[in-house]
């Protein structure tokens, strides 16, 4: 028979009293895709952003350390449906993904949104139907230009946000009509955040942006209001601002 002797049986105790300290700290892996400003992956995959950032500093607020990967949305939704990943970020809240699903407090948001120049006449502009009193553009293909589409709204297509910012400020377009962080960060890049101003419009609803956890990963529950007392922190602390006076 194999007996330990003192001296394994001490080392024995250190290393099952050390193993659980070492799986406690061990970084929670979350995921995310390239959504700028709310994440942003460049060419060699490191990953940024609104919403990465504020991640990231809500949980070390309270002690707990997280990385970010990427990988298709398709798989990262199924990956969450069935629990092999602890959570996303960010993603809008749809009653299919109740049943897998906890979502945390708001942690941004998307607003469509008329982009003008700054000189330009917005005082009679409140719905989107106004817009059919000017010269708009939108980004060919996306969402905004196909609901402009199917409210009649005519319009020029751009190409990217690139080039709608700059028809608004140098061309004879009025208005771009996009999401309000993407312009603004897309402009700050151009170096034309001061040439251009945002009206929202009263009838466009902001869509939240969540922290999304999967309901069948171990301890996402304890996890979650980790994270909500972490955004409450930063958010008093002025570190939340912080973070979008970066990229914004």
């Amino acid at each position: 028979m194999f007996l330990l002797t003192p001296r394994c049986s001490v080392l024995a105790f250190l290393m099952l009293w050390a193993f659980p300290t070492f799986a406690e700290t061990k970084p929670v892996e979350l995921f995310t895709i390239d959504y700028p400003p709310y994440s942003i992956v460049n060419d060699h995959s490191q990953i940024s952003g609104i919403d990465v950032d504020v991640v990231i500093a809500a949980f070390a607020s309270v002690g707990v350390e997280v990385v970010f990967s990427t990988a298709p949305w398709k798989r990262i939704r199924k990956n969450l449906e069935h629990g092999y990943i602890a959570g996303y970020t960010s993603c809008a809240r749809r009653p299919e993904r109740e049943a897998y699903i906890f979502y945390s407090d708001k942690v941004s948001e998307a607003n469509q949104v008329a982009v003008m120049s700054v000189e330009a006449d917005g005082s009679k502009l409140f719905n989107l139907m106004d817009l059919q009193h000017y010269k708009v553009t939108a980004v060919d293909s996306w969402s905004v230009q196909k609901e402009l589409a199917i409210k009649g709204i005519e319009h020029v297509k751009a190409s990217d946000i690139d080039s709608g910012i700059r028809s608004v400020v140098f061309r004879d377009i009025d208005i771009l009509y996009n999401g309000e962080l993407s312009t603004l960060y897309r402009a700050q890049q151009l170096n034309l955040q001061d040439k251009i101003k945002i009206k929202r419009l009263a009838d466009k609803q902001g869509s939240a942006f969540y922290l999304c956890l999967s309901k069948h990963y171990p301890d996402n529950a304890e996890l979650l209001n980790k994270f909500n007392t972490g955004l409450e922190r930063i958010k008093a602390s002025g570190k939340f601002d912080a973070i979008y006076d970066k990229y914004l």
